[in-house]
C-alpha cells in the first residue's frame, strides 16, 4: 500500500442559496483547524478515488502501520467519530482497564506511569505520530513544519510518543483513532480468505485467516455532532450558512462524496463502521452510543466491561470511574486533551436556529445513507425535535 497526502488550497463551494447570506462570525477557529476544513487529503494508494480530508498532523506512514498492525487477541481498537465523545470514551476505558481497583481506589503504579504510556492522559492517535524516535526528531515528512511550532503542538495534545511506544504498551493494548471502516482500520480485525490481496500468512485451499482483537465504535447523533464541530476551537470561518470563505458548516456537513470536513462525511463514517461491525460480529465488535452513556451510565459501563472480558464491575469501581470521568473532573484534570472537552449534552442542536427546512434536509440525508443500518437506528431517536407518539406537554 502506498499511502500519501495531497495538499489543497481550497474546497469546492456547494451549490446553495445559503452562501448568499452574509455572515460575520466571531471567535474564529484558525484556517484548516478545528471547525474549519483541513487542507490535506489522505489517499490510500494511486488507485484510491475516494481520498478523505485529514488534519495537518496526519501521518500517512503510521496510518499504513495501523492498517497493517499485527493484532493480539486482547488488543482493543477504538474507532470514534469526530466530535462524538472520543476524549470521554478514552478516559472511561483507561479508568476501567488500567487505573482503578475493585475497591474504587486509584492504582498507584498506574498513576505514576500516566505520562510514560501512550493514551493514559488523553488519546494518542496512531495516525498522528511518527514511527520511530529518529523520524520524529528529523521530522521526516515535514509534518511539524505545516503549522508554527507543529512539533510542540503535537506533543501537547498527543504526548511525546512514537509508534514504537504504542507497540510496547502493557496489555491489553488500546489504540484510539478517528480512522474507520475496513478500508482504514487494522485489517487483522477481519476474517479474510486466503485469496485476499496482500494478506500474508495464508495457505492454499479454502482456509481463512481469523480476525483478532476487539473493536469498539463510538457514535453520537449527527445533529449534536455537527453542532459540537461548529464550536471546535472556535467557530468556522464560513459560519453556519456560508460566506466568501466557503459554503458554511451546515452545507459542508451534508456533502457526501466531496465533504471537506476532517475524515470526510460523517454519514459515510457511520455507514462504513456499520459494515465493519457486521463483518467482525458481536463477539468482537461493540457499538457505544454517546447518548446511552449519558442516560444510563452504569448499565453502559457494565456492558463495556463485560464485552472486554473483565471481572464483574463492582459498585465501588463504577462510582469511582463515574466521578473521575465527569465533565467537571475531566475539564480540570491533567488530561492533555482537556481542551477538547465541551459539555454539549443531548439535544443541543435544538437551540440552533437553522430553520426546520434545513433540519429536515439533514434528516433526509441521514435516511438516504443510513436507512436500515442497525447502528443508526438509536441515533435517529435523538435527531427528532419531538418524539413521534409522545403526548404533548400541556
Amino acid at each position: 500500500d502506498g499511502f500519501n497526502l495531497q495538499y489543497i488550497d481550497q474546497f469546492p463551494m456547494a451549490n446553495s442559496d445559503d452562501t448568499k447570506r452574509s455572515q460575520k462570525p466571531s471567535g474564529l477557529a484558525p484556517p484548516g483547524v478545528g471547525s474549519n476544513p483541513p487542507k490535506y487529503r489522505y489517499k490510500k494508494n494511486d488507485d484510491d478515488n475516494a481520498p478523505i480530508p485529514v488534519p495537518w498532523w496526519f501521518n500517512p506512514s503510521t496510518a499504513n502501520l495501523i492498517h497493517n498492525l499485527s493484532l493480539e487477541d486482547d488488543d482493543i481498537i477504538v474507532s470514534s467519530g469526530v466530535k462524538m465523545g472520543t476524549t470521554w470514551l478514552t478516559n472511561l476505558l483507561v479508568s476501567l482497564l488500567y487505573e482503578y481497583d475493585d475497591d474504587g481506589n486509584l492504582i498507584p503504579e498506574a498513576v505514576a506511569n500516566r505520562g510514560k504510556i501512550p493514551g493514559r492522559l488523553g488519546q494518542t492517535y496512531p495516525e498522528g505520530m511518527y514511527a520511530t524516535r529518529e523520524e520524529k526528531e528529523r521530522d521526516e515528512l515535514g509534518i511539524y513544519a505545516r503549522v508554527p511550532e507543529g512539533g510542540k503542538k503535537c506533543d501537547a495534545v498527543f504526548g511525546d510518543f512514537v509508534w514504537e511506544d504504542l507497540l510496547k504498551m502493557p496489555r491489553p493494548r488500546m489504540f484510539v483513532t478517528h480512522l474507520f471502516g475496513r478500508k482504514y482500520l487494522p485489517r487483522g480485525l477481519f476474517d479474510e480468505d486466503n485469496n485476499d490481496v496482500g494478506i500474508s500468512g495464508t495457505v492454499a485451499g479454502n482456509t481463512k485467516r481469523k480476525g483478532k482483537g476487539r473493536l469498539i465504535v463510538m457514535v453520537r447523533n449527527l445533529k449534536d455532532s455537527m453542532c459540537s464541530l461548529h464550536n471546535f476551537r472556535g467557530t468556522p470561518m464560513d459560519g453556519w450558512l456560508g460566506n466568501e470563505h466557503g459554503p458554511g458548516l451546515f452545507r459542508r456537513w451534508l456533502m457526501l462524496d466531496d465533504c471537506p470536513n476532517s475524515m470526510g462525511s460523517a454519514f459515510y463514517w457511520v455507514r462504513e463502521n456499520c459494515l465493519a461491525v457486521e463483518n467482525i460480529g458481536i463477539e468482537r465488535a461493540l457499538v457505544v452510543h454517546y447518548e446511552g452513556l449519558i442516560l444510563n451510565f452504569g448499565a453502559q459501563l457494565k456492558r463495556i466491561n463485560a464485552f472486554l472480558g473483565l471481572p464483574d464491575l463492582t459498585e465501588a469501581k463504577l462510582h469511582a470511574i463515574a466521578k473521575a470521568c465527569s465533565f467537571k473532573s475531566m475539564e480540570t484534570s491533567q488530561l492533555r486533551t482537556r481542551a477538547n472537552c465541551r459539555k454539549g449534552g443531548i439535544g443541543s442542536w435544538k437551540d440552533v436556529d437553522l430553520g426546520e427546512e434545513r433540519w429536515a434536509e439533514l434528516d433526509k440525508t441521514f435516511n438516504n445513507v443510513l436507512a436500515g443500518e442497525e447502528i443508526a437506528d438509536p441515533m435517529r431517536f435523538f435527531q427528532f425535535r419531538e418524539i413521534p407518539g409522545m403526548p404533548l406537554l400541556s
